[in-house]
């Protein structure tokens, strides 16, 4: 009972902590024991402030590497992660921005309010366009929900591609030696419609 009720007893700072060292525990037991190395293209685009992150999904592995560079960065998550035990309750302590992927445009204006407000104070979002892991080297088109962002959030949105399903399976628990590589790609500028946002978003994510 008592492990199941830790994360209400701590501050959200603690919990951002703990979150933070874990998350690198977890990139140090991969690189040292699982033989798993990160090369991230430009490290210090994490510590800017105010983006919106795009990213390829191809693991769990993506939902924790960004934690062990930014204490504060915010992911965008499913409401199911909610019932993961434990996991759940650091999530949603941790301030990540929870979705019911059934609320449709009521979960989008929701989700839009509070990117803005995230963002406006000087954190960092990370959205997995995609809506779900993806398979190495898979080409599936993005979900259009993350326009809504472009459109009306005077905010940066920089596409990350990262390719994580070759070490760590998109269903699998067993890790495979190899090299990540993050890669920052290039800022997508204002000014386009939604067909043509779209259409380079997915050019650089798949």
């Amino acid at each position: 009972m008592a492990l199941f009720l830790f994360p209400f007893l701590i501050s959200r700072r603690s919990t951002l902590i703990i979150a933070y060292c874990w998350a690198k525990i977890v990139l140090f037991l991969l690189k040292n024991v699982c033989g798993v190395l990160i090369k991230i293209s430009d490290q210090n685009q994490i510590n800017k402030n105010g983006v919106i992150f795009a990213v390829r999904h191809e693991s769990m592995l993506d939902t924790i590497l960004f934690l062990a560079y930014n204490l504060d960065i915010k992911y965008i998550v499913k409401k199911e992660l909610l019932y993961v035990p434990f996991y759940g309750l650091f999530v949603w302590r941790s301030g990540h921005i929870i979705i019911n992927r059934k609320g449709k445009s009521k979960t989008l204006l929701k989700m839009v309010n509070k990117v803005r407000e995230y963002a406006n104070s000087g954190k960092n979002i990370i959205i997995f366009p995609h809506g779900t892991r993806i398979g190495v080297g898979q080409n599936i088109r993005v979900q259009s929900g993350i326009f809504a962002f472009y459109k009306y959030l005077d905010k940066p949105i920089i596409p990350i591609h990262i390719s994580t399903g070759h070490v760590w399976k998109k269903n699998g628990f067993i890790k495979q030696p190899g090299i990540v590589e993050v890669k920052f790609l290039e800022k997508i500028n204002k000014g386009l419609n939604k067909s043509e946002f779209l259409s380079i978003i997915n050019n650089r994510l798949n």
